[in-house]
């Protein structure tokens, strides 16, 4: 190739760069010149590193320029800006004086000082009466925050030993913003290597005041340093059952994609309590977290009868928890949540999370699948855990691992292979028909007290057809299916109480065989609009009606032979008809156009949802379900299930509960869910949820409420059970805001006429360390009662020193679902 080298750089401006570049000549008026380029020789590379700046006034004296007022002075990716700058271009040697300051590099650094020299080639310097950032990068005249946290030093002196090598002398570091900060640390010597500081012999100041001395610290300069060491240690005395608790943990680094915590923590009244956690963070969704949490009880004595003797308990246990997901392709992936608790009672008494520590479901799920144009394999492992009771009797002592099976009840799928095709055309694309198929095949068990059932299999296949027809508003879906199901073993009802309503297994096959119709009729939805006032708003209010009927035949009484293990297991004979009215009312601001959108460039005219409000029944022209209905016991069929949550099928029945469903938010700021299911037949609410929560400046307060009388089986009889809980929360601030911040929660239960929960938290945050104190109580029948006293004190990007976690915060954490 011929040398295309041209005249590439704009001549160089005299007075304004140390570059010594020759003059070059203007580009060539001629296109054609440029089509085959005169051929220059290429001038010898220049030595040394290339550096201009700019200045008032500048002198030499050979090798050396004295600059005066310099603005800019560039050194690669380095800014120096001083009164007075010598450099020696041979040397590399640059002595400033008078309001020094150095921008840039591998830290983002700006220092500023009354004086400095440095070697440019060799990265060392020497400055004097400094003070410096990290993690700020300038842009312009402004400076801009690089890190939400920078590291800021001030020194005697800052010796620069190299790149990304400073060591302070007489000096401090924080993250405080300067000049008064809330806190710093101060040694004689701080060193900063390669994104992390570490000094020996420091004391820590806050507000002014020395605390405490520190023998040796380590901390990362930069917004994604991470170091392994030693965290800062556990102290609390706030616990009535832990006693004070004292831990310590350690975190390590293992690459760039994973970490892990490992520690332990004393309690002063139970024993040691060891924790960790372990987390990867793939490509993509791909990720790994494992948290654990134990408590080696050493437990205590109590007397349940004055003449008896002291009986041990023992509440400790262990809870593991694992999520992970990795995607092999777009299509294939592996994901799961994978849980082991090993004591129902170690969690309701130790958990610091009021929600988690009454849960009494553990549940683990690990599949795989790949979904592929409309075809879903997948293979799935799967164990629910429920426990009946805390312990055996009243939660004082744990269960034997003999005991342990009648005081819960286990589900276990192992493993489950699917194969699902989502509804397709039948034949072509054009096609008015459409198919889709859910089959299955598991191995499955189930335990529970006095019933056992292990090595049960099952094949299930349900293939079914649509003709979706929509024209003039109206559409109707009707549906015709045919399922089987076999199973390699059953069970034999207890319909005179004999066993107390528990059924036996017998080991027999069984199948099932049946078809399916359904009809989903939906006319045209009826609107009307209405002018609200003279402000140009519209208020549309939509009635949106739809009937179904659903037909199954074939199953019979041979429903209740079926051992019950999932949704799959429970579809009865039926032959329904149902309704559902739903009413949503929408507001449209006026049109932003014309000289409205003129007036207001940010004006909405999109319409929003004020509220809606769907009532839905269904009516059983066959009150028996084929037979499978057991009088005076809870029956959950298929039916029911997807109309309510509740159980209500006791006796035979046509009318099922009227569902209620509300939601307002015709108020900014302001949502009310009210979740409503009434029962005609014992004329009462099934259940009675609200929910509701507004929001003003930095301040929310809600509340929620739940009842529920729902059906449950005390032997063979099903009798009433009740609950009926308040849950009111108010929030002013967030847990990191600036200021005065406060949050306080609740839980009472009307049944019991007694607070189960309450929690109150305070925090006061500076510009970068915050005061927190909170209260919290725990009533949860006889097994916890316990009062919690928390505190923490922490500083920003370096740590907590106190109790309060995640876990026990009584604010809501940012990153979990929406309070109402």
């Amino acid at each position: 190739m011929a040398q295309t080298l041209t005249n590439a750089l704009p001549p160089a401006q005299s007075g304004t760069s140390s570059s010594n570049q020759p003059s070059n000549s203007s580009l060539p008026d001629d296109p054609g010149q440029e089509v085959i380029p005169v051929a220059q020789p290429e001038p010898a590379p220049v030595t040394g590193v290339p550096v201009s700046w700019k200045a008032d006034r500048q002198t030499w004296a050979a090798n050396t320029a004295t600059l005066y007022g310099v603005t800019e002075f560039h050194y690669r990716d380095y800014v120096i800006s001083a009164d007075k700058v010598t450099y020696n271009q041979v040397s590399t040697e640059l002595e400033a004086e008078g309001h020094l300051e150095v921008r840039g590099g591998p830290d983002d650094v700006v220092l500023t000082a009354s004086r400095g020299t440095m070697r440019l080639n060799d990265h060392t310097a020497r400055f004097y009466d400094v003070t410096g950032t990290m993690g700020v990068r300038g842009s312009g005249r402004n400076v801009v925050y690089s890190t939400a946290n920078p590291f800021i030093i001030s020194a005697r002196v800052l010796i620069q030993a190299g790149e990304r090598d400073y060591r302070v002398v007489d000096g401090t570091m924080t993250n405080c913003r300067l000049p008064n900060p809330d806190w710093q640390l101060l040694a004689k010597t701080i060193n900063v290597k390669e994104g992390q500081a570490s000094a020996k012999n420091t004391y820590f100041k806050f507000l002014g005041v020395p605390l405490f001395y520190l023998p040796y610290m380590k901390h990362p300069t930069e917004e994604t340093g991470r170091q392994s060491g030693f965290l800062i240690p556990v102290f609390s005395v706030g616990s009535s059952i832990r006693g004070f608790t004292l831990g310590e943990q350690y975190y390590l680094v293992l690459n760039r994609s994973m970490d892990m915590v490992v520690g332990t923590e004393y309690y002063s009244r139970r024993g040691w309590a060891p924790n960790g956690d372990f987390r990867y963070k793939g490509p993509g969704l791909d990720h790994l977290t494992v948290r654990w949490n134990a408590l080696f009880d050493r437990g205590f004595y109590y007397q349940p009868k004055p003449d008896a003797p002291p009986v041990h308990v023992n509440q400790g246990g262990a809870d593991i928890n694992a999520l992970v997901r990795k995607d092999f392709s777009p299509e294939t992936r592996i994901a799961g949540n994978v849980e082991y608790l090993s004591n129902y009672t170690y969690r309701l008494v130790f958990n610091d999370s009021y929600w988690q520590a009454i849960n009494s479901q553990v549940k683990s799920d690990l599949a795989w699948t790949r979904a592929h144009n409309g075809y879903v394999p997948s293979v799935e492992t799967a164990r629910l855990q429920t426990f009946v009771s805390p312990n055996a009797g009243n939660g004082t002592a744990p269960p034997s691992d003999a005991d342990s099976q009648f005081n819960e009840v286990r589900i276990l799928h192992l493993p489950s292979v699917r194969f699902d095709v989502l509804d397709r055309p039948l034949e072509s694309p054009t096609s008015p028909l459409y198919w889709g198929l859910g089959s299955s095949i598991a191995h499955m068990s189930r335990s529970e007290p006095n019933f056992h059932a292990h090595n049960d299999g099952r094949l299930d296949f349900y293939p079914h057809l649509s003709l979706p027809i929509v024209g003039a508003g109206w559409s109707i879906v009707p549906q015709v299916a045919l399922r089987g199901t076999w199973y390699t073993t059953s069970q034999v009802p207890d319909l005179v109480g004999t066993h107390s309503g528990v059924p036996a297994v017998r080991h027999e096959p069984l199948h099932r065989l049946y078809g399916e119709a359904a009809l989903d009729l939906r006319p045209p939805a009826l609107e009307r609009d209405f002018a609200i006032g003279k402000s140009g708003k519209v208020l549309r209010h939509v009635i949106e009606p739809e009937l179904t009927y659903h037909f199954v035949g074939g199953i019979g009484e041979k429903a209740r032979d079926v051992l019950l293990v999932d949704t799959t297991d429970i579809p009865t004979d039926t032959n329904e008809v149902g309704f559902s009215l739903t009413q949503r009312f929408y507001v449209r601001p006026r049109l932003c156009t014309g000289a409205a959108k003129a007036e207001n460039p940010g004006c909405d005219s999109r319409p929003r949802e004020w509220a809606s409000w769907q009532i839905l029944q269904r009516y059983f022209l066959d009150p028996t379900f084929g037979g499978a209905l057991i009088p005076g016991r809870r029956n959950v069929f298929s039916s029911t299930l997807d109309l309510t949550g509740v159980a209500f099928l006791t006796e035979p029945r046509n009318l099922s509960p009227l569902v209620s469903r509300l939601r307002f938010e015709a108020i900014h700021n302001l949502r009310v869910e009210w979740d409503l299911d009434y029962d005609p037949k014992p004329g009462r609410f099934g259940a009675d949820n609200v929910f509701a929560g507004y929001s003003w400046g930095i301040t929310t307060i809600g509340v929620g409420h739940a009842l529920l009388n729902a059906p449950n089986e005390q032997g063979s009889k099903a009798s009433l059970s009740q609950s009926q809980q308040l849950d009111p929360f108010i929030q002013i601030g967030r847990q990191n805001r600036v200021g005065f911040n406060l949050a306080m929660n609740g839980g009472y239960d009307f049944v019991n006429g007694a607070l189960q929960y309450g929690g109150i938290q305070a925090v006061y945050n500076w510009d970068c360390c915050g005061l927190t104190v909170g209260y919290r109580r725990f009533a949860l029948g006889t097994v916890r009662d316990e009062t919690q006293y928390l505190y923490s004190f922490t500083l920003a990007n370096f740590g907590s020193v106190g109790d309060i976690r995640r876990s026990n915060a009584v604010f809501r954490d940012p990153g979990a679902i929406p309070a109402y």
